[in-house]
């Protein structure tokens, strides 16, 4: 942990943060834009960097310090989807009330149709499986790291992360990457 340099310590509290922030700030962006819109992203990569300025004491030393931030901004994403859902309740219930929402003609979506396809094929997978295959997938972190942050064993996580590329496999149409054919071909099955 850094609790021993104490960030109330003022310059090497700073520093360290500093430091902190310039080695995971495209990390953690990263993490939350493959989660929500990259508006939303900026602002949870922000809040997130906030709450661990806030508790630099508290955080992991390396190499548990990204892990750690993942968290922070998982807690953080998950604030801004209740949001959402409180803010859609109330624009559903102006809505009965006559009072319409106007359009954002700036929102454009970039996304081939395949993209579309497993996008939507993943938001199929149960909110904790479809976390724990991307943070495997996307943020390349190693199982161990993973069963860890989510509180469950290695085990439990490489049953969630098969059983997942299983299903997208069937709901995409496509071989799997864990089938037999690709064990054969590669010599082992490779996640």
């Amino acid at each position: 942990m850094y609790g021993s340099m104490g960030h109330a310590a003022g310059t090497d509290g700073r520093r360290l943060f500093a430091y902190l922030y310039e080695a995971h700030r495209l990390h953690v962006l990263a993490y939350c834009v493959r989660r929500t819109n990259r508006a939303d992203a900026a602002d949870a990569c922000s809040e997130t960097f906030l709450v661990a300025w806030r508790r630099l004491d508290d955080l992991p030393a390396e190499p548990g310090t990204l892990p750690y931030l993942y968290g922070i901004a998982n807690k953080v994403l998950g604030n801004q989807f209740r949001s959402l859902q409180r803010r859609s309740r109330l624009d559903a219930k102006l809505c009965e009330l006559g009072v319409s929402d106007p359009v954002d003609a700036g929102v454009v979506v970039l996304q081939s149709a395949s993209d579309r396809r497993v996008v939507a094929a993943i938001r199929q997978l149960k909110p904790v499986d479809r976390e724990i295959l991307m943070l495997s997938a996307w943020e390349e972190l190693p199982r161990s790291v993973i069963a860890e942050m989510m509180g469950m064993t290695k085990a439990a996580v490489d049953q969630r992360i098969h059983r997942s590329y299983e299903r997208l496999a069937r709901v995409l149409g496509v071989a799997s990457p864990l089938s037999d054919s690709a064990s054969e071909t590669n010599g082992s099955a490779q996640v």
